[in-house]
């Protein structure tokens, strides 16, 4: 029996883009082609990747016979391109967020629906062996009813590429709730079970945005952009209610006057509550009348990462857990912190059907 290597193409050839087609090519599917404006940016990851390059999504379509996308675009093209190919028949596996507005992710969702194909959300938080045994822990009542959450991602000094499209609030739609926020909220929500979002009450604030006078260790996705942009916030925090009574403290900065937080998601239950951050996981519960406090040891290697899991969704192997409902529950959220801090006050989530 042979298994059907599925052709892939990626749209968009920023660093990122190189781990798509890494995790494309291992999970066993043929990637032969990038797509991206940028001459240089193309033919650069062409050649050390040994695509076919073109200069748009849609002059890709037309010249290669494909099955699925890796949208690797800027945020503010991620709703347009993954409607697009989604339009023309092909399945998206998209990079996070969804869009730069909820408008934009139910569109995704909505042409994801009528045309019949895969549409995931690249949260690849899901797929850390961390996180997917405590969503089993989860499941099997361990941490009993889960009531009260904490998602933070706090950098003392880590703007990427300041001045550039991370920092360009018309390309990247938002800062460091977009870029690593998203990464925390959804995972932490993921571990909760995913409950509906009702209300948001957030602050979001820029500090740190004097291209000239930042002072960091280092700069990553490429050096500051003098004479650039940077017109998005620094650091945000919110409280959110869900319509099961739980709720979430949430945290993210890229710059900051505090300890570093390296990716923090606590849960409590009223059986158990863990706390992780990094790669240590503690449980924290109670056992012949005393309270214990202990480490999860178990086989890491079980667990599908996100491209093998996109692979197995193409194959018919698996049913998509990543899915564009999920990425519209994402996005209002994330609408919410940005409008609860412009306006200075709790704001309702709605989550369209």
């Amino acid at each position: 029996m042979t298994t059907t290597s599925h052709r892939i193409g990626i749209v968009g050839a920023g660093a990122i883009a190189n781990s798509h087609v890494e995790g494309m090519r291992a999970a066993g599917c043929t990637v032969v082609a990038v797509a991206d404006p940028s001459e240089a940016a193309r033919k650069k990851m062409a050649e050390a990747q040994k695509l076919t390059a073109y200069a748009s999504l849609a002059e890709m379509r037309a010249a290669e016979k494909l099955d699925a996308v890796s949208v690797c675009a800027p945020n503010s093209l991620h709703a347009p391109l993954a409607i697009e190919a989604l339009k023309a028949g092909l399945s998206v596996l998209c990079e996070k967020p969804p869009s730069t507005s909820l408008g934009g992710a139910v569109d995704m969702r909505a042409a994801a629906r009528a045309s019949g194909k895969l549409l995931m959300m690249g949260f690849n938080q899901r797929f850390e062996p961390h996180a997917q045994q405590l969503s089993r822990m989860r499941e099997r009542g361990l941490f009993g009813d889960i009531y009260h959450a904490k998602a933070a991602w706090i950098r003392r000094r880590g703007i990427p590429g300041m001045g550039g499209w991370f920092t360009t609030k018309a390309l990247a739609g938002g800062g460091p709730v977009y870029d690593i926020g998203i990464h925390i909220l959804d995972r932490t929500w993921f571990i909760m079970g995913r409950p509906k979002p009702v209300s948001v009450s957030a602050m979001a604030y820029a500090k740190f945005g004097d291209i000239e006078k930042y002072v960091c260790e280092g700069m990553w996705a490429g050096p500051r952009r003098k004479g650039g942009t940077c017109d998005t916030e620094d650091f945000a925090a919110a409280f959110i209610r869900f319509d099961n009574g739980a709720s979430m403290q949430f945290e993210v900065s890229w710059a900051a006057n505090r300890p570093d937080e390296n990716g923090r998601t606590l849960v409590m239950g009223d059986k158990a509550g863990a706390s992780w951050e990094g790669d240590t996981v503690q449980i924290y519960g109670e056992a012949d009348n005393a309270i214990t406090t202990s480490s999860m040891v178990y086989d890491k290697t079980i667990y599908d990462n996100r491209f093998q899991h996109f692979a197995k969704c193409l194959r018919g192997e698996a049913t998509c857990w990543c899915t564009a409902d999920d990425g519209v529950s994402v996005q209002a959220m994330l609408d919410a912190i940005y409008h609860s801090s412009e306006q200075r006050r709790e704001v309702q989530v709605t989550i369209p059907a």
